[in-house]
């Protein structure tokens, strides 16, 4: 047992026997005990008295079964890095009622051959069962929910999983590199499989070229699509999955099948020919950078899609995208969505929307119409969201906006004109950093915070502030430059 474990146990048995110290003093007739120690496993109690842990593992035996309950209260629960790198662990018996298994719980059990989970597993998370290389076989149990990153990542002796049964999502890389896992069962309801969830499994290697696919879940097109080929997917898909098409460079159109309900990362990343794409009508994911590089798509039109989630940079690098028509269902606009799309000339932003994220907009060069709904729900505008659209002359702002972020209108040199909301709270640090053509601003007198150098690089900039007076809770230097102000402003914006 190494030093960290041994150190570890002392310290948990003191707790103990103070702990059952204070509970002989109890005035109660009955106590349930904080902590409870059986056969070199240490089990603590939840602060809802409802379950336990296990939380610490004396290493001492190399097979141990775990309690199903403590005096009739269930365990549930495996705390993170346990049994971590315990190589002398040949067999475990886990609780008949343990729902999670968490961070690294198993991870170095390089004796350990077999596991067996229970019904009521829900979650394995990453790093679970890493490096354990004895391992040969397993079976999910219906009920999970998650397997995490790299849960089972290393297990270099396992030969086959059976997935038949669950619904689980299987995380990033999560049998990454199990070098003798050649036979895996899916189930026909496979939803989500992350980035390199089977790369260097023989599985894997094994795929045809060609479309592959898991029930109705599209995995990859293995190969290069030869030149002139028309890609048609079933029309049965449902998910389009990670590095589906990824690099595909002979891939000029596609139409997303209308029963397609998410894209996922990378799904059409670096397409250098795609020019088209037709989006299914139930589609309510794109993930992260799914289309990001692909230089000659010269349209998004999300508009007749239930589309509620934009990863990432999922556009960013388009750089023919020249317009983008948004779904009514869109909450945010996640950062570097659109990044360097520099044709971009207009976006609409629809009422439902509600945020702005990092550099969404950044470096879209030629952008000049950027306007919102009517009574739209649009409360931030984020860190560069604008940053360097020099062609956006002038803007009004929605009438809920409270927070414009740092650097989000920097560079907007040919911006004139802006009206900010009477809601509007904070506006960051050089938000509006070499605005150079901005004639005048009115400041609200809601507004509670100017950061330093908000304005910077202004040069023809007047200010109109409606506060009677410059409020203490602005920087000093939010006017870093000294340009005109007129307080107690009662003119229109």
């Amino acid at each position: 047992m190494d030093l960290k474990k041994t150190i570890r146990m002392l310290f948990i048995t003191t707790l103990f026997l103070l702990l059952q110290g204070c509970a002989r003093d109890a005035t109660t007739a009955e106590t349930t005990p904080r902590l409870w120690i059986l056969d070199g496993v240490t089990y603590a109690l939840s602060e809802s008295d409802t379950y336990y842990t296990v939380i610490a593992w004396d290493g001492v035996l190399t097979s141990v079964a775990l309690a199903d309950d403590i005096l009739g209260i269930p365990v549930t629960r495996i705390d993170d890095a346990v049994f971590k790198n315990d190589v002398d662990l040949v067999s475990i018996t886990l609780p008949d009622r343990l729902e999670t298994i968490s961070e690294e719980a198993f991870h170095g059990c390089t004796a350990l051959t077999e596991i067996i989970f229970p019904e009521t597993l829900s979650v394995i998370e990453q790093l679970a069962f890493g490096r354990c290389s004895s391992l040969l076989t397993l079976t999910i149990p219906k009920n999970l929910t998650s397997i995490g990153n790299f849960a089972f990542a290393h297990c270099t002796g396992l030969t086959y999983v059976d997935l038949s049964i669950t619904k689980a999502t299987i995380g990033a890389n999560a049998f990454d590199d199990c070098t003798s896992l050649s036979a895996i069962d899916f189930s026909q309801n496979v939803r989500f499989i992350g980035q390199n969830a089977f790369l260097g499994t023989p599985w894997y290697v094994a795929l045809p070229d060609g479309y592959n696919y898991l029930g109705d879940y599209f995995l990859e097109y293995r190969g290069v699509i030869p030149s002139g080929t028309e890609i048609t997917l079933d029309p049965d898909t449902s998910y389009i999955g990670y590095d589906a098409f990824r690099d595909q460079d002979n891939l000029t159109s596609i139409v997303i099948p209308d029963a397609v309900i998410r894209i996922y990362g990378y799904a059409f990343f670096g397409c250098d020919n795609l020019e088209s794409v037709t989006f299914s009508a139930e589609l309510v994911e794109i993930g992260l950078e799914a289309f990001r590089n692909c230089p000659k798509l010269q349209s998004a039109d999300l508009a007749a899609t239930k589309l509620n989630k934009l990863g990432s940079g999922a556009f960013s690098g388009c750089v023919a995208l020249t317009t983008v028509t948004l779904s009514p269902f869109l909450d945010l606009i996640s950062s570097f969505t659109f990044n360097g799309c520099e044709a971009l000339s207009a976006i609409h932003f629809p009422k439902r929307l509600k945020g702005i994220a990092d550099s969404a907009f950044e470096n879209c060069l030629q952008l000049r119409d950027v306007t919102f709904e009517d009574d739209s729900l649009m409360l931030t505008i984020s860190t560069k969201a604008f940053r360097n659209c020099a062609s956006i002359d002038d803007i009004i702002l929605p009438t809920r906006l409270t927070d414009i972020g740092i650097y989000a209108f920097s560079g907007c040199s040919g911006l004139t004109a802006i009206v900010l909301p009477a809601t509007l709270k904070t506006i960051g640090h050089q938000s509006f950093y070499r605005c150079t053509s901005l004639l005048r601003i009115v400041i609200p007198a809601s507004v509670t915070l100017i950061e330093e150098d908000a304005f910077v690089g202004c040069s023809q900039l007047t200010f109109y502030c409606q506060a009677v007076r410059q409020p203490m809770s602005w920087d000093e230097l939010w006017n870093s430059e000294n340009r005109p102000v007129t307080w107690n402003y009662k003119g229109a914006s």
